[in-house]
């Protein structure tokens, strides 16, 4: 059988047209799966790129958080502006019988306890003792310093604590004092020491019942909120906080309610 000249040379176009079409589909196909790649490639990098932004912008914390923060960064103090070491051994060695002569004496400028200036102007702020006792027997002074530009408690700040625990398994009492945070290497320093002491019927005893401990235990004794007194022309300005069943001064209850007084001077109180 012989096949013509011509409709072999048609055979032949027909089959390289076929070939050329297969080629195209096939680049056409593997073009689009490349697009389709690229495409969730670049779906996934702007999903990241969206989890880091909101990281990014995440607003910072409100509230009592960001002022005590703000409060930590602002002041900043050196160990050396408050003698805790000595503070804690007028306590160890009963050079003081309660904490209102503690207080006192951290405030005497005799002593040279104190240098904290927590505002910067240039003047010695005064140091309040607040007694908080916490249900398992523990008692702690915190030492509030008192801006003396302001003179206004509300702007203290917790400047170190002494921390009394009575132990009544083994009867001692841990005696611990720290500095807060705002003083430079607050974390490592630590004054401490134990004591005896005699637990009966689940009640600390003081033998004598004097000294500092024996005011310190004394049973159905108020809560120690200490008194600052700043001093300015014409008379001194004396602030102070009655708590429980505290009277300032002395009989003053009897004919007032107990509450916040201060003494203008000359004797009268208000």
């Amino acid at each position: 059988m012989h096949t013509r000249p011509g409709y072999w040379f048609i055979s032949s176009l027909i089959s390289w047209a076929a070939l050329g079409t297969a080629c195209d589909a096939a680049i056409a196909a593997k073009m689009a799966s490349a697009e389709q790649e690229a495409a969730a490639e670049a779906h996934a990098n702007a999903d990241v790129k969206t989890e880091v932004a909101v990281d990014v912008k995440a607003p910072e914390p409100k509230g009592e958080v960001s002022a005590v923060v703000k409060a930590d960064v602002q002041v900043e103090l050196k160990p050396e502006s408050l003698d805790l070491e000595t503070v804690v051994y007028l306590v160890k060695k009963g050079k003081v019988k309660d904490a209102a002569s503690l207080e006192k004496k951290i405030n005497n400028p005799k002593e040279k306890l104190n240098n904290v200036d927590i505002d910067g102007d240039g003047k010695i702020d005064k140091i309040q003792i607040v007694e908080v006792k916490k249900e398992d027997g523990t008692i702690v002074f915190e030492l509030h310093a008192i801006p003396s530009k302001t003179k206004d408690k509300d702007a203290a700040i917790v400047i170190a604590f002494i921390t009394f625990a009575p132990d009544k398994v083994t009867q001692v009492l841990v005696v611990k004092a720290t500095y807060a945070p705002v003083f430079i290497g607050y974390d490592t320093i630590v004054y401490d020491y134990t004591t005896p002491i005699v637990v009966k019927n689940d009640t600390i005893v003081v033998t004598g019942g004097v000294g500092f401990y024996g005011w310190l235990f004394a049973v159905h004794r108020p809560v120690y909120y200490g008194v600052v007194v700043y001093e300015y022309d014409p008379a001194p300005v004396v602030i102070i906080d009655v708590h429980h069943d505290g009277c300032w001064p002395p009989g003053h209850c009897k004919h007032h309610g107990h509450g916040k007084h201060k003494w203008k001077g000359k004797g009268k109180w208000h």
